[in-house]
């Protein structure tokens, strides 16, 4: 969670209109473009759209030599939290335990995504004591049938290894009496699953999660729309929210609820809602390439030329805040970014909620201060 500091700091720039006060409030940093799995959806594995990463091809783990300079930097600029992903699978990178350490300590709360089909007795000892503050396990089925329709190719035993792995995790907690990493069973909703939510729940409880969370299933610019949900679909999933939260709470688990279903109704808001991405996150690439979101196909900044702190401030940031918080700013970042079912959705609610009243009067607060700087 933000601070009052970094909130504060963060309106101040936002009347400004350009250069942040702040550092993002967090940052995701993908590790390695290595992937032991090609589910359906992936838009860098699947075999149905291999997307393009950005860049340099020819890397594929972000360079460990980066990371000190890197963590350090975003200290000094106050950024707390810190979501270790990738075009893969985290796990697979070489030094993944000592990039955790390394964030830890310059003071980032961390959080994993995998895909837990390397989750063993070993692993889960060393994630407990690397002191990894979350982990988010991604996992398209409930059960082994549904697994062979959502991994074709992928050996089904990987969901066996994936429900056992949380089980060994959790019990590992219990035993050491702590509450670390904060376990969350993600899962991707799609046309082959969205019947078997509630299974999802149970198997959430039966392997000892602290959270569920549902994800609606992107299309990738409509290259996979046959696996999306339909709208009346969406409809009576988004009617169905009520059950299924019931059963989440009589399990004592945390949720997304709330922000799954929003990120269903953001076609229907998007465009009366102005993007505050570009002052609360970015996403760095293996390759050092700098994002506003992993969606995004505008690069900000490279790693390799420049500081992060540079990039943050530099011109394209500074460009695109402002032009996002133009009247047509939705429909700009529309063109460079693949929005649908924005998973910020919420985050750009919560400042628009208060910034909206600010808004009209930004060109006077910035011409205010060019002022007092003269």
């Amino acid at each position: 969670m933000a601070s009052f500091l970094q909130k504060y700091r963060l309106f101040q720039g936002l009347c400004n209109g350009e250069r942040a006060y702040t550092g993002p409030f967090y940052v995701t940093l993908d590790l390695t473009r290595r992937c032991n799995l090609s589910c359906l959806g992936c838009r860098f594995h699947s075999k149905e759209s291999k997307g393009s990463a950005l860049k340099d091809q020819d890397i594929m783990d972000f360079p460990f030599d980066w990371a000190e300079r890197l963590f350090s930097e975003f200290r000094s600029l106050n950024t707390r939290m810190l979501f270790l992903m990738g075009d893969g699978e985290p796990f697979l990178y070489p030094r993944i335990f000592d990039v955790v350490h390394m964030a830890k300590k310059f003071g980032l709360h961390v959080t994993i995504t995998t895909n837990g089909t390397l989750l063993d007795q070993v692993m889960a000892e060393h994630i407990v004591n690397s002191g990894l503050d979350a982990m988010h396990v991604s996992l398209w089925a409930s059960s082994y049938e549904e697994y062979l329709k959502q991994y074709p190719g992928v050996d089904p035993v990987n969901f066996e290894r994936v429900v056992n792995g949380m089980r060994i995790l959790s019990s590992l907690k219990a035993k050491n009496q702590t509450k670390v990493p904060h376990i969350m069973l993600s899962n991707p909703v799609n046309r082959l699953n969205f019947q078997s939510l509630d299974k999802m729940i149970e198997l959430a409880r039966e392997v000892g999660a602290d959270a569920i969370a549902f994800t609606p299933f992107k299309s990738n610019r409509g290259k996979l729309s046959h696996y999306g949900l339909t709208r009346c679909s969406q409809e009576d999933l988004c009617n169905r929210a009520p059950q299924l939260k019931r059963k989440i709470r009589q399990y004592s688990l945390g949720d997304n609820i709330n922000r799954f279903i929003l990120r269903y109704r953001f076609n229907d808001i998007s465009d009366k809602l102005p993007c505050y991405i570009y002052w609360f996150h970015s996403r760095i690439k293996v390759d050092g390439t700098v994002l506003s979101c992993g969606r995004s196909e505008l690069i900000l900044g490279d790693l390799k030329k420049e500081s992060f702190s540079d990039i943050w401030n530099g011109q394209a940031y500074r460009t695109l805040r402002n032009e996002t918080l133009s009247s047509s700013g939705f429909k700009h970042r529309n063109e460079i970014c693949d929005c649908e079912f924005c998973s910020f959705v919420q985050d750009n609610m919560s400042v628009h909620k208060i910034f909206k009243y600010l808004l009209p009067f930004r060109g006077c607060y910035a011409w205010l201060l060019r002022k007092k700087a003269t």
